[in-house]
């Protein structure tokens, strides 16, 4: 399930309207877990919205928020969570009263079934991921063999990176192409798709790094062929630049995501501590 994307104040206003429906139907208060699954945000964005509510909870608030009992099902999660003032529900079977029965009922029934339509998962009905195996190992042979052409024609070749020490061991630097572009894509494209999980920042950089990755990528295969085909023993000294410059373009990208990413975890558990 994909996680909605949301402005901060509307995501903080729904896991506050959470709290005030567990407190009103005098349920135990929902941990982080069940806020999760009745919201469908992500964690990270519940738990900024819980930091947010309990900055700005009063002294009296915070001392109700701290007697109040935690949903068991939510596990061993002891961080406080913030306390709302509602209205004192109307007394049942009054005159103007707006419950129905059937709203009774429903909330008898505890949190709400999922829809008909939304079958189980079973073992017969999981698609099976060897097709998957099957397509990368192919596409990575090609890759890797179009990268490895095209580094051998832009000079890239054996080399000696120990000399004087072992003197025997020898590498072939075209590797070295396919190994720093295409990994970093699929980090990048990791980062990207979790967006639940990171920034703004780190996602809006990891989703362009990625798309020029892939593009880079498939430059460089449509490169080599034409060269290839054309029975071309050395690359032009344009593709030869460019080329030269992949790898060092490469690792200032890789050094910068995994900062941010690493930055975001820090502001994560720091966020978490607090509460």
């Amino acid at each position: 399930m994909s996680t909605p994307t949301a402005d901060p104040d509307e995501i903080t206003d729904r896991v506050r309207q959470v709290l005030e429906d567990a407190q009103t139907e005098g349920r135990p208060r929902p941990g982080r877990p069940t806020i999760v699954e009745l919201t469908g945000f992500s964690e990270y964005q519940v738990k900024k919205a819980l930091a947010a509510l309990a900055d700005t909870e009063s002294p009296a608030e915070a001392s109700v928020s701290s007697a109040s009992p935690v949903d068991p099902e939510d596990g061993p999660d002891t961080e406080e969570l913030p306390a709302v003032e509602v209205d004192e529900p109307a007394p049942l079977g009054t005159a103007g009263d707006p419950l129905e029965m059937s709203d009774l009922q429903d909330n008898s029934a505890g949190d709400p079934a999922p829809p008909a339509d939304l079958q189980p998962i079973t073992r017969r009905s999981r698609l099976s991921s060897w097709p998957l195996f099957v397509i990368g190992l192919g596409a990575a042979v090609a890759v890797w063999s179009g990268w490895v052409g095209l580094g051998r024609l832009c000079g890239f070749g054996m080399i000696q990176p120990l000399p004087g020490i072992v003197d025997k061991f020898q590498l072939n630097t075209a590797i070295v192409l396919p190994l720093s572009v295409e990994a970093y894509g699929a980090y990048a494209l990791r980062c990207w798709l979790s967006a639940g999980q990171y920034s703004d920042r780190t996602v809006r950089f990891a989703k362009i790094s990625s798309v020029a990755s892939l593009v880079i990528g498939a430059g460089a295969q449509i490169a080599y062929h034409l060269m290839a085909a054309a029975h071309m023993d050395r690359a032009p000294w344009q593709i030869t630049m460019l080329v030269a410059c992949v790898p060092v373009a490469v690792l200032g990208l890789a050094s910068a995501l995994a900062k941010l990413v690493t930055a975001d975890h820090q502001r994560a558990s720091s966020a978490g501590g607090e509460q």
